[in-house]
């Protein structure tokens, strides 16, 4: 289901949005990582004491025992930027950024419209009970300026934030 508004802000395709359903913020230009991690342990099986050389033309080939651990990790890595807009600056998105993070649990984070989102929240199900964390956040701002605006000056900082989905224990 394509949602086209988040905390009353308009979705914009190529634009990356994290909200907790009240604030939002609009990450621009994001490149978007999606990381899966399942933990597997594999065992390499041993053929014959001589090796592959040594196996008759019934014996099975060399194979691995794969053990499902079954401990998962779904996250997020996006990279782009904070700009200055009208009402808005983007020191203000920065430490609202900052507010979520320690938040946690139950953020939104979308990007993309129509049939091309991808939409990440909280798990309504109390089983489950799994949201949305932000793991770690890193902004880069440099002094000065890149360009100017109607009576502005506009200032963008750079941003690399990790999300990952888990249970809050």
């Amino acid at each position: 289901m394509a949602i086209s508004t988040i905390a009353g802000k308009t979705i914009l395709d190529g634009n990356f949005y994290i909200s907790d359903g009240t604030t939002v913020v609009e990450i621009f230009s994001p490149k978007i990582d999606y990381n899966y991690d399942d933990a597997l342990v594999e065992i390499p099986v041993l053929v014959s004491k001589g090796g592959t050389d040594d196996m008759k033309d019934n014996d099975e080939e060399p194979f691995s025992i794969i053990i499902d651990l079954k401990r998962i990790k779904e996250g997020l890595a996006v990279q782009g930027h904070l700009e200055d807009e009208s009402g808005e600056t983007a020191k203000e998105k920065r430490n609202k950024l900052l507010d979520l993070a320690k938040v946690g649990r139950n953020l939104i984070a979308v990007w993309g419209t129509g049939v091309d989102q991808t939409l990440w929240q909280a798990e309504n199900d109390p089983k489950k009970g799994t949201g949305i964390f932000i793991r770690k956040m890193m902004f880069t701002e440099t002094a000065g300026t890149y360009g100017t605006g109607p009576s502005v000056v506009l200032r963008k900082i750079d941003i690399q934030i990790q999300l990952v989905r888990g249970k809050d224990m």
